[in-house]
């Protein structure tokens, strides 16, 4: 042993096997400083599952969650209008008014109507009451009385009519006949004319009549007829007087003096007779009369009594509708001439004044509702399909910093694009969820929202890939210390911070972060 180890040293202590080894020595020395300057540092991190969420921001405007510009629905003077700016008006307040007086007049007098219509139906429903029908028959009893009266009278004007017929024939005709109580009576004096073999033809009629007046009066009837008939008996005893003037001419034989005796007979005669008549027309039309009142009443009670027919209650009801029709058209024109408060809110500004003359449809007032505020977004539409309704967002106002946190949820999105400098938008609405009375519209709006994109996936630190030539990989430290590269395949990323693994990769996996220097 000692004689091997002495050959071996022999043989290091020559020049050019001692040099060969220092060189050898000096190799593995560099290499293995080469290798541990080479190995990566920096912080262990396993691979977990969790969800990739990804971040949008937006800027937009808070407007007032109602805004509407108000204008008349037709033109005319302006007469009232709310003031000053800002004043608060509840929901249906009139803010301004045109002139309406001749409006105003027309629903007054359509509610008249209506309220006459209404108790005309709730009249004719209800019917009669007792105290009309208790008018009604007074009534009819006062025109019975009264047709009673009328016939009680009539016995008297026969009478009356008798005697001026009775009167006339045998007083005032008597010197103009000869044997004027036969069937052959003659004038005592003569004519030579048609008209006096009338008269002797007539005094016999006449005659009769006076008769047959007697008979009226002694049968004591009471009848339309029985003066009708009398009537008649007198105009017979009448024509004969009015044929007996016609023979009394200048040139008949008669002296002057009987001549005038006798157109005074006939005229007392005719002057008689035409009373007589006049009184039995006169006591004909009272009966008519009576008998048509007492008609009249008796059917009105009878109408009072009986309930409304179909017909007048559909007639009732029809007007009441009609009218009622008229009074919504009249409300409806004076509407028109009011300008009311759509919602409970603010003026911001007014576009006319009182005295002013406008047109319809033209702007008045701009109006702002005061039950809160929204933020209002152009979305480009790389984002607006990530968003969703009811999707919480968080939301920074410029006036109030970034330590001020609105909390907020998307409440609309419309489905039409709005283009803004060659990019189509969406127009998005976010309701606060939380109500502050010092916000104001106009102030700028910094959104933010989070959206999940995949729930309970493998996820990484994004710092943990390296992306070479096309490809991802990353440093795999296995169980012996031993750090590997690894190729993976990533997916969906969560902003800057987190990447999806979809392939290369097990939960559980630890691999090595690099530290940035």
């Amino acid at each position: 042993m000692s004689k091997v180890l002495h050959n071996l040293i022999s043989h290091v202590q020559r020049p050019g096997t001692l040099i060969g080894i220092i060189v050898i020595v000096g190799l593995i020395t560099a290499y293995i400083i080469t290798l541990q300057n080479s190995t990566p540092k920096g912080e262990i991190v396993t691979v977990s599952r969790g969800d990739i969420v990804q971040e949008v921001f937006m800027t937009g405007t808070v407007e007032a969650a109602r805004s509407v510009s108000l204008s008349f629905e037709r033109g005319g003077v302006i007469q009232s209008l709310s003031s000053p700016i800002g004043t608060i008006a509840e929901k249906g307040a009139a803010i301004a008014s045109l002139r309406n007086d001749a409006e105003y007049a027309t629903v007054a007098e359509s509610k008249a109507l209506v309220a006459k219509a209404e108790a005309n139906f709730a009249n004719i429903l209800q019917g009669t009451r007792a105290e009309e029908i208790l008018l009604k028959e007074a009534e009819v009893n006062k025109a019975e009385v009264t047709l009673q009266n009328a016939r009680g009278k009539i016995f008297s004007v026969l009478q009356d009519a008798y005697g001026a017929a009775e009167e006339s024939l045998n007083r005032y005709a008597d010197p103009f006949f000869s044997n004027d109580g036969t069937l052959s009576p003659r004038l005592t004096y003569r004519t030579g004319t048609q008209e006096a073999f009338d008269a002797e033809q007539k005094r016999q009629n006449a005659g009769k009549s006076v008769k047959r007046l007697q008979e009226i009066v002694q049968g004591n009837a009471a009848s339309l007829l029985v003066l009708e008939n009398a009537l008649s008996e007198l105009r017979a005893v009448q024509d004969l007087f009015t044929t007996l003037g016609l023979t009394l001419r200048d040139d008949s034989t008669l002296d002057a003096m009987t001549l005038a005796d006798y157109r005074s007979r006939v005229t007392s005669a005719r002057s008689a007779l035409t009373s007589a008549i006049t009184a039995v027309q006169n006591q004909q039309n009272a009966l008519r009369d009576g008998e048509a009142e007492v008609l009249r009443a008796t059917r009105a009670l009878e109408l009072s009594r009986a309930p409304a027919r179909p017909e007048t209650i559909a007639e009732a009801r029809h007007e009441l509708e009609k009218v009622k029709a008229n009074l919504l058209a009249a409300q409806a024109s004076l509407e028109k001439t009011l300008l009311r408060a759509p919602f409970r809110g603010q003026l911001s500004s007014k576009r006319a004044e009182v005295g002013e003359t406008i047109q319809a449809g033209e702007t008045i007032v701009d109006f702002l509702g005061t039950d809160g505020f929204v933020i209002e977004a152009n979305v480009p539409e790389t984002d607006v399909t990530k968003l969703e309704i009811e999707m919480p967002t968080e939301v920074m106002l410029d006036a109030y910093g970034d330590d001020t946190v609105f909390p907020a949820r998307v409440a609309q999105i419309e489905s039409a694009a709005t283009e803004i400098e060659g990019v189509p938008t969406y127009k998005t609405t976010f309701a606060l969820l939380r109500e502050n009375r010092n916000l104001r519209s106009g102030l700028t709006a910094n959104i933010t929202l989070r959206t999940v994109v995949k729930r309970g996936v493998l996820v990484i630190p994004s710092g943990a890939v390296h992306a070479t030539d096309g490809s991802s990989s990353v440093w795999r430290v296995r169980s012996d210390g031993v750090i590997e590269t690894v190729l993976v395949q990533t997916g969906a990323r969560s902003g800057s911070r987190e990447v999806e693994i979809v392939e290369g990769l097990s939960e559980g996996d630890r691999l090595l972060l690099p530290t940035i220097k």
